[in-house]
């Protein structure tokens, strides 16, 4: 598989030349463009990343539009998942991210489309003041004025492999591209010299910050902060990419689950799903759910049991990474803006 690595490796490197040189087309938007990503298939914090930005650019009186796939749903056309007053469809349309983010941030527009492009013009009609595209490292057709790039500080760089030996979605070269980098899950030891060394040897000129993403509590279905939980015990429930975090985020929080059951990433609990959940809750005795914030979008009114979030926070150790970004995009916005979606 190794000469298959490489040639694919080849290939990645060679798209992005083309989309760089100008060989392969991309779309200018209309107002600032901020990309969030990642280099790896997986959870690296990018949720809680981007709706940490979002909260920011609100709270300073700014309109973001978040522009997503919407990875997981059923449908595959434009769908305007918030005009910036909460969710207006469920995960099946919109996606179980963007419905959490559009929960989360009643004044944002949130819009998915498997296009980034066709997503800004829907969220045109909007008006926001920029955009920001979640997941969008690997979504070269949209010109971006600021790359934000993510790596997990526990496995910044995937093994160094690609699916299925490892979890590179693109080579190292593409470090880069990015104008700063931030570790998440970043703990003392972690990243390691020798990971902060790569990136500084693929990309001396990047900003690097690190951030921990912490669990600040629990949230329920009403959206109150630091709920109590009822009973002695409860079930724990995900369906993310990397489950190890929640059960950390539980421990972290002094809670110990009767049981946890697992799900694939992104899991849109089908009826039999369903049915597990209950038979765990009446066999462990349980007397609530425990889950992400992205499974709650799609379990609220599902379950028989009082369901709670674990509520994530991004803790950036540097406290001016949003004064830097906001000033990047305010002078991109300064300079002018050229072509249309």
């Amino acid at each position: 598989m190794r000469p298959l690595s490489f040639l694919f490796g080849r290939l990645l490197e060679e798209r992005a030349r083309r989309y760089a040189d100008g060989r392969t087309p991309s779309v200018s938007l209309s107002r600032p463009v901020l990309s969030v990503g990642n280099l790896t298939v997986g959870g690296t914090g990018k949720t809680p990343v981007v709706l940490h930005l979002a909260e920011r650019f609100l709270a300073q009186g700014q309109k973001p539009a978040i522009l997503s796939r919407g990875y997981g749903r059923a449908s595959r056309e434009v769908v305007v998942v918030s005009s910036g007053e909460g969710p207006r469809v469920g995960p099946d349309s919109g996606g179980d991210e963007p419905v959490l983010l559009a929960t989360r941030l009643p004044g944002a527009i949130v819009v998915v489309a498997p296009r980034r492009a066709d997503a800004a013009r829907a969220a045109e009609a909007f008006h926001p003041d920029l955009f920001l595209l979640d997941d969008g490292f690997q979504h070269l057709s949209v010109r971006r004025d600021l790359d934000v790039l993510l790596l997990d500080a526990a496995d910044p760089f995937g093994g160094g492999r690609y699916p299925p030996f490892g979890s590179l979605r693109e080579p190292l070269s593409a470090l880069r591209r990015a104008e700063a980098i931030v570790f998440t899950r970043a703990i003392p030891g972690r990243p390691t010299e020798e990971a902060l060394e790569t990136v500084k040897r693929r990309n001396p000129d990047a900003r690097v910050f690190t951030a921990r993403i912490r669990p600040a509590g629990l949230r329920n279905t009403l959206g109150a902060a630091d709920a109590p939980l009822p009973g002695t015990g409860f079930l724990a429930v995900c369906g993310i990419a990397r489950p190890d975090s929640f059960r950390d985020g539980l421990a972290e929080l002094g809670l110990s689950p009767a049981q946890t059951l697992v799900f694939p990433d992104h899991c849109r609990y089908a009826g039999v799903d369903l049915a597990r959940i209950a038979r765990a809750a009446a066999s462990s005795a349980s007397t609530a759910i425990v889950t992400t914030e992205k499974d709650a979008v799609k379990l609220d009114g599902r379950v028989a049991l009082p369901l709670f979030a674990v509520r994530l926070e991004v803790e950036l150790s540097d406290p001016g990474f949003f004064a830097w970004v906001s000033a990047r995009l305010s002078g991109a916005e300064a300079v002018g803006r050229g072509g249309g979606a």
